[in-house]
C-alpha cells in the first residue's frame, strides 16, 4: 500500500467521499439501482455500528455511494453505509496493523494470513442501521452483491439508538 504510507481513513478522504446527501447511487447513469453487499457476521454488525470501516474482499469494485448491508445466510438487510473508496491490493502488514479493522479480525489475519491472492479494502463511512431487518429477494448464486431495486432509502426508518432519536432518511 504505497510503500510505508499508512492510510488515515477519515483524514485521507475528500469532502465528497465523507458522505453522500442522498440515498441514490453515485453514478446517475447507473440503472441497476441500489446494491446490497453480502457480509458475514460479526463483520456486518461491526460495519453498521462503525466499529469496522474496512470490508476486506478479493476483488476491487467500481461501485460507490450507498450500499445496503445484507447479513450472509439471513435473507435480510440490516442497514446502509457509503462505500467511498477501494484500497489495494493490500499486504498482510496493512491488515494486521489497520486501526480500521476490529482487533478480532486483525488477529484472524495474523493467524491465517491474507485471505485472497489480491486483497482489497472497501472503505465505508456513515453507517446507518435500519430500525428492523428487512427481507430481500436473494437471487440464486449471489455471493457478494445483490441488486435491491425494491428498496427506496427515503422510505426506510433507521434505528433511533444510532441517532439519539427516531430518524428517517433525508432525500
Amino acid at each position: 500500500m504505497d510503500g510505508m504510507r499508512r492510510v488515515n481513513h477519515l483524514q485521507d478522504l475528500s469532502a465528497s467521499e465523507r458522505g453522500y446527501a442522498s440515498g441514490r447511487p453515485s453514478d446517475p447513469h447507473d440503472d441497476l439501482g441500489l446494491r446490497g453487499l453480502i457480509v458475514r457476521d460479526p463483520y456486518a454488525t461491526q460495519l453498521l455500528t462503525g466499529e469496522k470501516i474496512w470490508e476486506i474482499r478479493g476483488r476491487p469494485t467500481q461501485i460507490r455511494g450507498p450500499v445496503v448491508i445484507a447479513k450472509a445466510g439471513t435473507g435480510q438487510v440490516y442497514g446502509v453505509a457509503n462505500l467511498v473508496r477501494v484500497l489495494g491490493p493490500l499486504e498482510l502488514d496493512d491488515l494486521v496493523t489497520a486501526e480500521e479493522l476490529p482487533a478480532d479480525e486483525r488477529d484472524e489475519f495474523r493467524r491465517e494470513g491474507l485471505p485472497y491472492d489480491k486483497t482489497y479494502a472497501y472503505v465505508f463511512t456513515k453507517p446507518r442501521r435500519f430500525s428492523r431487518p428487512l427481507d430481500y429477494q436473494h437471487p440464486n448464486g449471489a455471493v457478494t452483491w445483490v441488486r435491491l431495486g425494491q428498496f427506496d432509502l427515503d422510505d426506510v426508518t433507521y434505528d433511533s439508538s444510532a441517532f439519539g432519536g427516531a430518524q428517517r432518511a433525508v432525500g
